[in-house]
C-alpha cells in the first residue's frame, strides 16, 4: 500500500500484541473494543496500518489467530460497529436545507465534499481507496486485489462474518443517499458481495471485482441534489 510502514518485525510484533489482547479474553463484546481501542488509537490516517496488521495474520499459519480475528469482527458486524477508517466521501456535496437566501458562508469546505467522511469497514475501505479521489494516493489494482483476498481469506475464518459481510455490502452497494461511494464503487461491492455470497474462493472473489466494467471515469462529477 503506498505509504510508508513500519517494519515487517514490528508489524508482526503488533500483530503478536494484538491477538494475545484478544485471546486473553473470552468476552466477545470486549474484544471488539480492544479491536476498536487499536484502531482509535492509530487514529483515522493510520488505518492502512490497522490493515497491515490484520494482513499478518491473515498470512500466518496461526489458524487459532486468524478465527479469533475474524470472530471479532463478526461481532462487529452483528453489532453493527465496525472497527472503521475513513477516508473523503467526495460525491457527499449537497446544499444546506435552509429556506433562507443562501450566504457565502454556507460555501465551506464541506459543502464542496472535501471533508464529509464516513468510517469504512476494511473492505469498504480497500475499495473506495482503490477507485474514489481521496485525501490519499489511490491504491494501485495489483495491491488492491492482493489485498481484498487476503482480508477475504481472514474473515472466512468466521461463518458469522462470511455470511454477515457480503450481506452488508450488497446493502451499501444500494444505498445512493450518502454519496459515500460513486457508481463504480457500488458495483464493485455488489460484484464481491455477489462471489462471496456464491461461495466463491477469496481469490475468485477478489477477480469478480476487478472484472466489473469501468461505468465512471475518474475525473467525471456527479452534481446531487441541486
Amino acid at each position: 500500500m503506498n505509504e510508508s510502514v513500519p517494519s515487517p518485525q514490528a508489524l508482526r510484533t503488533a500483530a503478536d500484541r494484538l491477538v494475545s489482547a484478544l485471546a486473553a479474553h473470552s468476552d466477545p463484546e470486549y474484544r471488539l473494543t480492544v479491536l476498536k481501542r487499536l484502531v482509535r488509537r492509530l487514529g483515522e490516517e493510520r488505518y492502512p496500518l490497522f490493515l497491515r496488521v490484520l494482513g499478518v495474520v491473515a498470512e500466518s499459519d496461526d489458524e487459532r489467530a486468524q478465527r479469533l480475528l475474524a470472530d471479532t469482527f463478526g461481532t462487529a458486524l452483528r453489532r453493527m460497529d465496525m472497527p472503521g477508517g475513513a477516508l473523503s466521501s467526495w460525491g457527499a456535496t449537497r446544499l444546506p436545507e435552509t429556506a433562507t437566501p443562501l450566504a457565502a458562508s454556507a460555501l465551506s469546505g464541506q459543502f464542496f465534499g472535501a471533508t464529509p467522511r464516513r468510517l469504512l469497514g476494511p473492505v469498504e475501505y480497500l475499495t473506495v481507496w482503490h477507485l474514489q479521489r481521496t485525501q490519499r494516493s489511490t491504491l494501485g489494482a495489483a495491491t488492491f486485489r492482493t489485498s481484498l483476498a487476503r482480508m477475504i481469506a481472514l474473515l472466512n475464518r468466521s461463518d458469522d462474518a462470511r455470511t454477515l459481510y457480503p450481506q452488508k455490502l450488497a446493502a451499501d452497494a444500494q444505498n445512493e443517499l450518502e454519496g459515500a461511494y460513486t457508481r463504480a464503487t457500488r458495483a464493485r461491492l455488489a460484484a464481491i458481495a455477489a462471489a462471496w455470497k456464491a461461495g466463491r474462493t477469496p481469490d475468485e472473489v477478489a477477480q469478480a471485482a476487478m472484472e466489473v466494467r469501468e461505468t465512471e471515469h475518474p475525473r467525471d462529477w456527479v452534481m446531487r441534489d441541486l
